[in-house]
């Protein structure tokens, strides 16, 4: 749906306004953060719910309202999709099938729209020379639409015996502001589908741990390091574009060298946990945290261990019921 207003009949040059200004955000790193060095640390992170990740066989039960179909539909499609470490999480049963599933989940979506007035200041070219260049501009008031789109939808999953082991209400919302230069705006129907993908992403995050690749920023503050130890910490800071390995081995060194040296101590332990050594790169995190407690960076490192500890005892959790 694209909604235009008249114009004045003037060529106009605005600044300042953004062709089609939407909920979603585009972020731009800047030049520093790209050059940072990192480490990859490969791992998995727990599901939202630990009740849903122990689950093996689920059923997708029926969604009322206008747009529950479509919802049930992306959310089996997400869910048979799922796998973790190389083989499939789930497996889809059809709704009350003989010896039924160890989870059935229902729901609803119905979704609206609402169309409201908004002004937005901006600049229009007044006059431009015989080059087409502005000599004079102007504040104006342009008079535009604010386009909500909103899912609202609720999901229900019950165990064997009936009980209930989640449930969620909430919505989703896109909001476009629509203006006479904004040029194509997605349909209604088309930011519904999307909106209607994103819950069923989200609500897939609930039922499984999902992989995942990090790239952690190493430290590179070589304060306390002098001579030989400052050097070779450098090199192992160059080294983590082409050998993970080697940049550990150096970073190893410098510890020798001058053992406490925070950065060194954090490093290491990013190398500990890249090889899933989680208890010797917790120790190494604890340690960077005494040395210096005003750092959050130690404590994160170490909520991330926990997480994928937690992840760890779901997948532990799903395999045991497997069995059973």
């Amino acid at each position: 749906m694209r909604m235009t207003r008249s114009g004045t009949g003037k060529q106009a040059i605005w600044r300042g306004l953004p062709a089609v200004v939407g909920a979603g955000l585009i972020v731009s790193l800047s030049g520093a953060d790209l050059r940072a060095e990192t480490l990859p640390i490969e791992g998995v992170y727990p599901a939202g719910s630990d009740k849903l990740a122990a689950l093996n066989l689920i059923a997708i039960g029926p969604f009322t309202r206008a747009d529950g179909e479509a919802l049930s539909i992306q959310l089996e499609q997400s869910l048979a999709q799922v796998q973790v470490r190389g083989a499939p999480y789930f497996r889809m049963v059809p709704h009350r099938a003989k010896g039924g599933a160890d989870g059935t989940v229902t729901g609803s979506a119905y979704s609206n729209v609402e169309v409201r007035p908004e002004q937005v200041r901006a600049r229009e070219c007044a006059y431009q020379d015989n080059k087409g260049r502005c000599k004079q501009w102007r504040d104006v008031i342009i008079d535009c639409d604010r386009r909500i789109v909103t899912l609202t939808y609720t999901l229900q999953v019950e165990g064997r015996r009936r009980e209930k082991l989640y449930g969620v209400a909430s919505n989703a919302e896109d909001s476009v502001l629509i203006c006479p230069e904004s040029g194509d705006v997605p349909t209604v129907e088309t930011v519904v589908s999307q909106l209607i993908s994103q819950v069923a992403a989200n609500m897939r995050a609930q039922f499984a741990p999902v992989e995942v690749r990090d790239e952690i920023r190493v430290k590179e503050g070589t304060d306390g390091l002098q001579n030989d130890a400052k050097k070779k910490f450098k090199e192992g800071i160059k080294l983590t574009k082409r050998n993970v390995t080697s940049a550990c081995t150096v970073w190893g060194e410098v510890d020798q060298l001058v053992p406490d040296h925070g950065p060194t101590l954090f490093n290491l332990g990013l190398c500990a946990e890249s090889t899933g050594d989680y208890d010797a790169a917790e120790a190494l995190y604890r340690r960077v945290y005494e040395l210096n407690r005003s750092e959050r960076y130690a404590n994160e490192a170490i909520e991330r261990l926990n997480r994928r500890r937690q992840a760890d005892r779901q997948i532990a959790a799903h395999e045991a019921a497997a069995r059973r």
